[in-house]
């Protein structure tokens, strides 16, 4: 039997976006190195793995960051059939995963997992309020991978909770404006904690609650989508965080909304919230102050190119391998290099200096062998091998850019 390797329909875009989201992590603010909290670097590496997952998402290279990129969304995802705007896709179809396909097109928002420590419960519909659950789903059973070991849910779920938010100035420890918020945005924070008849005598802050990371761990009805037949009960979702919004449009569960401006106009044409036009522009004036953040994308310069950043994390994944070789972890040995090794050499074409491509591939080529004399039971040869990886890297490092 011929076994047909993946493919994507014309029009599919699952690259990185062209402005890579500036990345978060709260032990990087602290001042910590990844590199000494090996637990945390291996759950980057898995969420930057398709070995994670069954065919065809394995097989089309695709990972938790590439929907998920750096933290955030990659708003320029599109899979032509799977989803009805950039950013977004329908998980339960029968394209990864047959058994989970519930023949409806009902493609979903990506959402940005900024701070996803502080936003239990999880999916859209709040159906998970374990993070450590829902990842174990969505690996499994929206695409078709292996069951997870323990250690590496550990590992993932270390890695995703370092994820925070981009700073806001705008806004205090409690959700407050700051005096650096416009005079429209601070008209706005009073309509935001204004009781509305049409919200049932609660106010928008009744539920993205300020001093809770604007959101209350809650599920609602609130009229975005339809019953599945008549007379049915319509989906509930969970109420999304406003920090760094401004940065993960489109908006609603479908993506349905393109702007806040057009959120805003929903709710108030859609509960009859009365507000006039200046009305509106002060409370979008609101919401994209709560929702901004200092520095939201990647600056490359120099030799701080996508290479550096690619390589300075592909080889602090490798440092796991400190802790997997004396463990004799032959499984996750191989599941490290499968993924580092290929996207070592791949990453080389993105270089500025291409004459040192080559010490790249050497590089690579260092790796599968630790892969590979693991393989063969010869731990003292992996070991041989990763201190010739090291080696190797601390002598070319200045190259590589």
């Amino acid at each position: 039997m011929v076994e047909l390797t993946a493919t994507l329909p014309p029009g599919s875009n699952i690259a990185d976006q062209s402005q890579l989201p500036r990345l978060v992590l709260q032990f990087e603010e602290a001042g910590l190195d990844e590199a000494d909290m090996p637990l945390v670097a291996y759950g980057d590496m898995l969420f930057d793995s398709p070995e994670i997952f069954g065919g065809p998402a394995r097989e089309l290279g695709i990972t938790c960051s590439t929907c998920h990129n750096r933290s955030d969304v990659n708003r320029e995802f599109f899979i032509p059939g799977l989803s009805h705007v950039a950013g977004g896709m329908d998980v339960n179809s029968a394209f990864f995963n047959p058994l989970f396909n519930n023949r409806t097109d009902d493609p979903l928002d990506t959402p940005s997992l900024r701070g996803i420590r502080f936003t239990a419960p999880y999916g859209r519909d709040g159906r998970e309020a374990s993070l450590r659950r829902f990842t174990r789903n969505v690996i499994v059973t929206e695409f078709a991978g292996a069951e997870p070991t323990p250690f590496q849910l550990d590992a993932l779920i270390a890695y995703m909770r370092a994820f925070d938010f981009l700073p806001n100035p705008q806004i205090d420890r409690a959700g407050r404006l700051t005096d650096l918020a416009s005079e429209a945005a601070l008209r706005g924070e009073i309509l935001f904690n204004t009781q509305y008849d049409g919200l049932n005598g609660r106010s928008c802050a009744s539920c993205h609650t300020p001093d809770r990371s604007f959101r209350d761990g809650q599920t609602y009805d609130i009229g975005s989508a339809e019953p599945p037949f008549p007379g049915g009960t319509p989906t509930s979702f969970d109420t999304p965080t406003l920090r760094s919004v401004n940065f993960s449009a489109p908006y609603m569960h479908d993506g349905s909304l393109p702007t806040l401006a057009s959120v805003v106009e929903w709710f108030n044409d859609t509960k009859s919230l009365g507000l006039g036009e200046d009305q509106r522009a002060d409370l979008t004036a609101y919401l994209m102050a709560v929702g901004d953040g200092e520095d939201p994308y990647q600056v490359f310069e120099g030799k701080e190119s996508e290479f550096r950043l690619a390589f300075d994390e592909l080889t602090t994944f490798a440092t796991t391998l400190n802790t997997l070789l004396p463990a004799r972890d032959v499984e996750n040995i191989a599941l490290l290099v499968a993924t580092v090794a290929p996207d070592l050499a791949a990453d080389a074409g993105t270089m500025i200096n291409l004459e040192a491509r080559p010490e790249v591939y050497q590089l690579a080529d260092t790796l599968n062998a630790v892969g590979d004399a693991v393989a063969s039971g010869d731990w003292g040869l992996a070991e041989t091998y990763w201190q010739d990886f090291q080696s190797l890297q601390i002598q070319i490092d200045a190259r590589m850019f």
